[in-house]
């Protein structure tokens, strides 16, 4: 399996975390003794379905290590981009693999085991997109301060995940919908006012399940997909503010 890492994104002076990379890379950052990066890295090295990894908005020459064949890919500035230009790197080095995954440089409590598992998942379905939410109790039970946002749906209160599975052939044909989608792919509500007022309104009322909330979004873009639940609350831990940091490195020190 080939792996995008999403690594880019700048601290300014309105981030949370800007005091600890001012100016500076956020995957960067320090975390119980090495870049928060350099955890996910260390976590892919380990799994044993993950083939190559491209890193994108990180320079080569930053010191990186990873046991897999890697490589290194500039920010293109935006996510919808930064995927796109993933997707055609891997379509180009291995036109034979259909689908890649997407990981968040942000979530360093990520293992090889739950790398495998989730992938082994993933490659159960035939679909275009595989998007990975977590149960509120999941979350709440392995990180309990950790102050997630969550979306009430039918069937549950639940949020994003930052690692995903893709089929190559989707993204590089994306509508400007898509782009849209992936750019809220953290605010269910934004997403659903993007395919009418009839899905927003349900998802208000708490009538769709997130089977429903899926299918709908799939068919408006013309893909297959499906929003698949994880039991594993690491996936959902991004460090996106100061305490946030602190639970982390806490955790990763343990």
């Amino acid at each position: 399996m080939d792996v995008i890492v999403l690594a880019g994104g700048i601290s300014t002076p309105a981030d949370p975390l800007y005091e600890m990379a001012p100016g500076g890379l956020k995957s960067m950052i320090r975390i119980a003794g090495k870049p928060m990066v350099q955890w996910v890295l260390d976590a892919l090295s380990g799994a044993k379905l993950v083939e190559s990894v491209l890193v994108i908005g990180i320079k080569e020459t930053m010191d990186l290590t990873c046991s897999k064949d890697i490589a290194f890919l500039d920010d293109a500035g935006t996510l919808i981009g930064n995927i796109q230009q993933g997707c055609t790197f891997f379509d180009q080095l291995h036109p034979q693999n259909s689908h890649v995954i997407t990981i968040s440089a942000d979530i360093p409590a990520l293992t090889p085991e739950i790398i495998d598992q989730s992938i082994q998942t993933y490659q159960a379905y035939d679909l275009d997109v595989c998007y990975t939410v977590l149960d509120r109790a999941v979350m709440e039970r392995r990180f309990p301060n950790s102050k997630r946002t969550y979306v009430k749906i039918k069937d549950g209160e639940v949020c994003g995940g930052d690692l995903n599975y893709i089929r190559k052939k989707a993204v590089l044909h994306p509508a400007g919908l898509w782009e849209e989608l992936i750019k809220n792919r953290k605010n269910p509500i934004k997403q659903a006012s993007l395919i009418g007022f009839g899905t927003l309104l349900l998802l208000a009322l708490g009538r769709l399940t997130l089977d429903d909330a899926a299918s709908r979004v799939c068919r408006r873009l013309g893909i297959t997909g499906k929003a698949v639940r994880s039991p594993f609350a690491e996936i959902g831990m991004d460090v996106d503010k100061p305490f946030q940091f602190e639970i982390m490195e806490k955790d990763l020190l343990r």
